[in-house]
């Protein structure tokens, strides 16, 4: 199966949120994803140590999300969540906006989203 995975972040640096989420949703309908199916998504997000990922972690667990948090070799830290949801425009820019609040109150950056296509 193919896997649109993409760095937000780094992808679309001066793009807002919305337009953002709006083109990875555009690629994945381009690529044959059924996007109004229930998704898969991956969200993926940075921090400087393990200590603030893991209070980011908590909070994204009370919410519904799957978190895995991963201590990178420069001791900074990695969480790689999952959630299933229909990949619609607001849902996703819902949820990109909760993360990124969140990670900015806490020291991190939010680094974007991805998904396997879904026919």
């Amino acid at each position: 199966m193919r896997k649109i995975i993409v760095a937000m972040a780094v992808l679309f640096l001066s793009t807002a949120y919305a337009d953002r989420d709006a083109l990875v949703i555009q690629a994945l309908i381009a690529n044959g994803s059924d996007t109004s199916k229930v998704h898969e998504i991956d969200f993926f997000l940075d921090f400087e140590n393990l200590t603030q990922a893991n209070v980011v972690a908590e909070s994204m667990e009370s919410q519904g999300f799957s978190v895995k948090v991963f201590e990178n070799e420069d001791q900074t830290a990695t969480i790689e969540a999952k959630k299933s949801l229909i990949p619609t425009l607001d849902n996703i820019h819902r949820i990109s906006s909760y993360l990124d609040k969140l990670t900015t109150k806490h020291g991190g950056s939010y680094d974007g989203w991805g998904t396997e296509i879904v026919e």
